[in-house]
């Protein structure tokens, strides 16, 4: 409530007072409950009353205008995590695609070399990219390659590829 609004309530009360004084009422009720008899003590009461609300509007008011302040620090602090969040997925894309680009290459190239030769090179790189790479070249390849590695490293390879490697021997792959 703006400070015009307590002034409105304290005319009012004033108006209240005058008409309970000329009804010929002899006590009123003061903000401490105690029946005051005097209608200028009665006055000043409210006169404090009000000077109180005005104190408690005034504090509300800044609360508010603080509250504001901080909604607004927040939502510059969300707008900046946002842009911070697409830019980082922004990367991330980007980095996937060159890493798409380099794992298709690899494929290509240990597609052209001899069985026995991309076995020997698929087994010196990170398990994860060899997966990855292996995922690029054709199956039947794949089957071959994994026939000149040694037992251990093709079944932990053919278990990422999801290709059991007892079914790729029996097949004649």
């Amino acid at each position: 409530m703006n400070h015009k609004g307590w002034g409105h309530w304290a005319g009012l009360g004033v108006v209240s007072l005058a008409l309970v004084f000329l009804c010929g009422s002899q006590s009123w009720a003061a903000d401490d409950g105690k029946v005051v008899q005097d209608p200028l003590r009665l006055l000043e009461s409210l006169e404090k009353r009000r000077i109180q609300l005005d104190e408690q509007a005034k504090k509300l008011e800044i609360r508010e205008q603080d509250l504001k302040r901080l909604e607004e620090k927040l939502a510059g602090r969300i707008d900046a995590m946002e842009k911070l969040r697409d830019s980082i997925r922004g990367d991330l894309e980007r980095e996937k695609q060159l890493d798409d680009t380099s794992v298709s290459r690899l494929g290509r190239i240990y597609s052209k070399m001899k069985p026995g030769a991309a076995a020997e090179g698929l087994k010196s790189l990170d398990q994860e990219v060899a997966v990855q790479v292996m995922r690029v070249m054709p199956e039947k390849l794949v089957a071959k390659i994994l026939n000149k590695m040694d037992p251990l490293s093709a079944g932990r390879l053919a278990d990422e590829l999801g290709m059991p490697i007892a079914d790729k021997r029996r097949r004649g792959e």
